[in-house]
């Protein structure tokens, strides 16, 4: 199998994964697309469901064909695979692992306990994450925040986990 990512019109994620499994089906029975999201919590809104990665959806195909592409650009909402469409990029090594390991855990990423010291390694303890190791990148106190970088993109997506998700460690 073949993992890819693609960009989407932001808002329209699950729109497009049903409207492109629909599309696809018949051209590769295999195709499964994946858009991730995790539980928040805000004073206003309480708690609510957002997206990990805006505006990407990650999908598995036996192998990326000239038809199979040319229909996926046909898809309502598409806007490019990465790294662009002239020359997609197939998710490998690290990258790949991670993405398996969020597969693994299934799209909707629930609340996980989490050890970390700012600027170094971190590692979920329990939860749907549990065993995942990034690395933060920034600390916002205020809205209680860690974001952390992801190895799912050359330039580094990174997603953002509360401090009430996370525990310092010793």
């Amino acid at each position: 199998m073949e993992y890819y990512c693609v960009m989407v019109l932001t808002g329209e994620e699950r729109a497009f994964k049903s409207r492109a499994t629909e599309a696809l089906k018949a051209l590769d029975s295999s195709a499964e697309f994946w858009f991730f999201e995790r539980r928040l919590y805000t004073e206003r809104r309480g708690w609510f469901l957002g997206a990990l990665f805006p505006g990407y959806l990650f999908f598995q195909v036996r192998a990326l064909t000239p038809d199979f592409f040319a229909a996926l650009r046909e898809v309502k909402g598409f806007c490019r695979i990465l790294r662009d469409n002239q020359e997609p990029v197939r998710i490998e090594g690290g990258a790949l692992d991670e993405l398996k390991f969020l597969i693994h855990s299934g799209e909707i990423l629930d609340v996980s306990k989490i050890k970390f010291l700012p600027g170094q390694a971190i590692k979920a303890v329990s939860g749907p994450l549990a065993g995942y190791e990034g690395r933060i990148v920034r600390v916002n106190k205020k809205k209680r925040r860690v974001t952390v970088r992801s190895l799912l993109a050359d330039g580094g997506m990174t997603f953002d986990l509360k401090y009430d998700e996370v525990e310092t460690s010793d």
